[in-house]
């Protein structure tokens, strides 16, 4: 295998994920932002257990990690939500924007716990990254009147799987990807379930479009994408997989406009090439661990 090889599974996995904010803006039309998730998490969890039980070997994560399993489960279950309700306000080529602003996060946060330091073209990355989140959430986004109150939700999304991401590094590092995930979202979808009987289950008018999309969600996005990911990244290594993640808004920009019709404008296209270029220059500028230093990290905190 080449040096520069493309893991397929992990485009398939950037695809969907690249659409899934398409997918969520469908289902909107025809339920609430609860719903939905409580939907996409019971479907996707189902598949991942599913998986899980076809690969064999221990279901729940080590005794060890159940603590952080948990607080994976909360934060994964308010990420998903801030997402849907952020999508009630904003574009899908916003959203896809932002969420490509996620590496800068995950640097700046690793770096502040001391996990890894960021160089000067790091911090120059940051900058230039924020600038082009500044410059997307300043533009306007035809059809959406309170544009700038979700793209500040989607902001949020960025540091609660940010939160996600580092708390999951020991854990996935000990337990195993996969029995995390399954637990992770198990926890997640009894945190949004709890949440039906104030808010109900609303659902009105939906359309084939709309049960296409839940399932989609549900199926593809938070179940065999989630799965496709983490092979990938055992066969090519983390730093290569992801890589690919500068794909995911731009997957996004393009099923946004040819299926929901969105305008792009030139300032949300500056803006992005902003975001991209800070991404690239944070991961030039600050070392990504491989597989063996997580695992080294996991042996610290036994």
């Amino acid at each position: 295998m080449g040096r520069w090889a493309l893991s397929g599974k992990g485009l398939v996995a950037i695809f969907l994920w690249g659409s899934s904010f398409v997918l969520t803006r469908i289902a909107l039309r025809s339920m609430d932002p609860v719903a939905l998730v409580a939907l996409r998490l019971a479907l996707g969890t189902g598949l991942l257990v599913l998986l899980l039980q076809i690969r064999g070997g221990p279901f729940l994560p080590s005794r060890r990690d159940m603590g952080a399993c948990i607080l994976l489960g909360l934060v994964l279950g308010v990420h998903l939500l801030i997402q849907a309700f952020g999508l009630q306000y904003t574009s899908a080529i916003h959203t896809g924007w932002i969420i490509g602003f996620i590496p800068v996060t995950i640097a700046l946060g690793a770096h502040l716990l001391g996990k890894q330091r960021i160089g000067g073209r790091g911090w120059l990355g940051i900058a230039v990254g924020a600038a082009g989140i500044g410059v997307v959430t300043l533009a306007s986004s035809p059809g959406f009147e309170q544009a700038r109150f979700g793209d500040v939700l989607q902001i949020l999304s960025c540091l609660t799987w940010t939160v996600y991401t580092l708390v999951g590094v020991t854990p996935i590092a000990r337990s195993g990807a996969l029995r995390v995930t399954v637990f992770a979202s198990g926890v997640a979808s009894v945190v949004v379930l709890t949440a039906l009987p104030w808010t109900g289950l609303s659902v009105h008018q939906m359309t084939v479009e709309a049960w296409l999309a839940v399932v989609a969600l549900g199926l593809l996005c938070s179940g065999l994408a989630y799965y496709l990911w983490f092979q990938a990244i055992s066969e090519h290594g983390p730093a290569r997989t992801g890589s690919l993640l500068y794909l995911e808004p731009l997957v996004t920009l393009a099923a946004a406009v040819a299926i929901l019709g969105e305008r792009v404008t030139v300032h949300v296209i500056v803006g992005g090439v902003g975001v991209l270029a800070g991404v690239w220059l944070v991961a030039r500028g600050t070392p990504i661990p491989d597989a063996a230093e997580l695992k080294d990290q996991a042996t610290d905190h036994t």
